[in-house]
């Protein structure tokens, strides 16, 4: 079965869930359709549903929570759309950041944070080694791309799902 998009009830992006559920939740009148392209046709004996790929919650929004996702090194990556985040003498590292760096080593006392972990290729993990990013930057001009931030929970499924359907796009641009 193919995955649905779950929208909340003013649009945004809430989760995915499976094609059994979405249909489950337009029978008892919790979603409407989003979107003309079909996830899957759901039959019984006595009914045959169509599930649309994107589907939106019917009712009242529910307040988000103003907290970050908690941290981890596969959403440290996918916040950083899996780039190597470092430049070094000026040239940004065109490298898959399949590893991910503390830009104050654990060793000196850094913390597992969004603000202190970056997505890294796995030569310039190695070749920063145990050094901090400020002595890096000072020795041999390495810089990143960008600070490093606590996404939302938004932000951070929509860089988790943009490659995942097509007719997601224009709900993970808005």
């Amino acid at each position: 079965m193919s995955p649905v998009l779950l929208l909340d009830a003013t649009w945004r992006i809430d989760r995915v869930i499976g094609a059994e559920r979405a249909c489950e939740l337009l029978l008892e009148g919790r979603v409407v359709a989003a979107s003309d392209d079909i996830a899957a046709v759901m039959r019984s004996p006595s009914t045959s549903v169509t599930v649309p790929s994107v589907v939106a919650r019917v009712g009242a929004a529910h307040p988000r929570s103003a907290r970050p996702p908690i941290c981890s090194p596969r959403r440290v990556r996918a916040r950083d759309e899996h780039i190597c985040q470092f430049i070094i003498d000026g040239i940004a590292c065109d490298r898959r950041g399949d590893t991910v760096d503390h830009l104050t080593p654990r060793s000196s006392g850094g913390q597992s944070s969004w603000h202190n972990l970056v997505a890294a290729c796995r030569m310039h993990n190695g070749a920063k080694a145990d050094r901090d990013l400020a002595e890096m930057t000072r020795r041999y001009g390495w810089m990143l791309r960008r600070d490093p931030f606590a996404p939302t929970h938004g932000a951070l499924l929509t860089v988790t799902l943009r490659a995942q359907h097509p007719s997601w796009e224009p709900f993970l641009a808005a």
